[in-house]
C-alpha cells in the first residue's frame, strides 16, 4: 500500500486508524436547500501536529461534488465546520491527507426532505 492509496476504517482497534479515519458530524437528515452544519475532525484519538508529521488538508463532498477544502499548518487543530445546503440526499465523503500516512476518507449518509 502506497501513501498515495485511499484508506478508510477496516480495523476499530488499530491506532493508526483511529488518528487518521475523518469523523463527520452532521444531521441525519436535513431539509432540502435549508443551510445546515457540517463538522469534520481528524479520528478518535488526537492526531500530532508537529512541523514532521500533521494533517494538511480535509475536503468535503457530496458524492462526488467538492463542497469545501481547508488547508492546514503544524500549528493549528485539524477540526473545520463547513455550512451546506444539499438539494438531494447523499452521500458525504470526507477526506483528509496526513503527510506522513496519506489520504484517509469517512463517509456518512445524508437524508434530504
Amino acid at each position: 500500500m502506497s501513501c498515495y492509496d485511499i484508506k478508510s476504517a477496516e480495523n476499530p482497534d488499530n491506532a493508526l486508524e483511529k488518528k487518521h479515519v475523518p469523523i463527520i458530524d452532521a444531521p441525519d437528515t436535513v431539509k432540502k436547500g435549508e443551510p445546515f452544519e457540517v463538522t469534520v475532525k481528524m479520528g478518535e484519538i488526537d492526531h500530532p501536529a508537529e512541523k514532521d508529521h500533521f494533517i494538511q488538508y480535509v475536503e468535503l463532498y457530496a458524492n462526488y461534488y467538492q463542497l469545501g477544502r481547508v488547508n492546514f499548518t503544524p500549528e493549528m487543530r485539524p477540526e473545520v465546520t463547513f455550512k451546506v445546503m444539499l438539494e438531494e440526499s447523499c452521500t458525504l465523503r470526507a477526506f483528509e491527507f496526513c503527510n506522513l500516512h496519506g489520504q484517509w476518507e469517512a463517509k456518512k449518509e445524508i437524508t434530504v426532505e
